[in-house]
């Protein structure tokens, strides 16, 4: 990993005004600023096929209502930024489960310290580099004999098999900064040893839709928390923030938010959180319970700031 130490406050000095021009106008017109964050397989993506038609109408609503959507996932940067293109935001995003967020140049006009420059983005790293925690991963392995398999141990086409992603996104995929996917291949009491093994190490285990994440810190919840601050720092108001997922990896950020929704999965059981008030379920699953649960905040966010006009 290519990291480049720049000043982000002499930076924000020459950013694209056009850009800037976009995020000036979220941030002054808002007496009231609402963060969306959200989790993307099996909530803003469809599970199986990755599509997100179904919440086109509350993608569209949060455009016109100049509500920053933040994508928060277990994906690299590579892949986020292509989303992120796609779906034409303009927003920072929080890659790899929260261990790194990623800020476009000239975002924030006030300093954000702490930073890193990596390949035409801003970086906040909340945990090691992945070359130290594959270190560590393997000589676990290779000292107990467990069996599982990481993203550094497959190919492009591999990990194009075991997720159903296309071999161009699957290499995307593979472009890891802090985390290693793992597909457990032992036994159940196996698992308790290589858990407990990780955890003496200093890493953490989390557990996706799909694999289980090892990490050297950070989470998507102190990921939120950090990058809710910049907001008020660069707003002076103190955002509202709607967080959306489906997984164990979600609960961080789903404790974290004023607005927690668990999007119902199709393929498997929604993420315990028992000590979180307000907590919503969708009665739809993925994109379809996405859509209603992000157009009913946004309309409850509306009547609010029209009271206070």
């Amino acid at each position: 990993m290519l990291i480049i130490w720049v000043s982000y406050t002499a930076a924000c000095k020459n950013k694209d005004s056009g850009f800037q021009s976009i995020i000036d106008s979220v941030m002054s017109t808002l007496s009231h600023l609402l963060l969306v964050f959200t989790d993307l397989d099996g909530c803003l993506l469809d599970h199986f096929t990755y599509d997100y038609e179904l919440a086109r109408p509350a993608l569209d609503k949060l455009k016109q209502s100049k509500v920053p959507l933040i994508l928060t996932s277990s994906k690299t940067l590579a892949e986020l930024a292509e989303l992120s293109a796609e779906l034409k935001l303009q927003s920072p995003f929080i890659v790899e489960n929260g261990a790194g967020v990623v800020i476009p140049d000239g975002y924030f006009s006030t300093a954000v310290s702490g930073l890193v420059y990596h390949e035409g983005w801003w970086l906040k790293c909340f945990g090691p580099a992945l070359s130290e925690i594959l270190t560590t991963l393997h000589k676990i392995r290779e000292e107990n004999g467990f069996r599982f398999s990481g993203f550094s141990d497959m190919s492009s086409p591999e990990v194009a098999d075991l997720t159903g992603l296309s071999l161009p996104r699957a290499e995307m995929a593979k472009q890891r900064l802090f985390t290693e996917p793992v597909m457990w291949q032992d036994s159940e009491t196996n698992w308790q040893v290589f858990s407990r093994l990780i955890q003496e190490s200093g890493l953490c285990h989390l557990r996706g839709g799909r694999f289980i994440h090892i990490t050297g810190g950070g989470d998507k919840g102190i990921a939120l928390d950090w990058l809710r601050e910049c907001y008020f720092k660069e707003a002076g108001v103190k955002p509202q923030v709607m967080a959306l997922g489906d997984s164990e990896n979600d609960i961080g950020m789903l404790r974290m938010a004023d607005y927690p929704v668990v999007v119902r999965s199709p393929a498997h059981e929604p993420p315990l959180v028992t000590d979180k008030a307000g907590l919503v379920l969708t009665d739809k699953t993925g994109p379809a319970g996405w859509n209603d649960a992000v157009l009913d905040r946004l309309k409850k966010f509306s009547n609010e700031r029209q009271k206070d006009e």
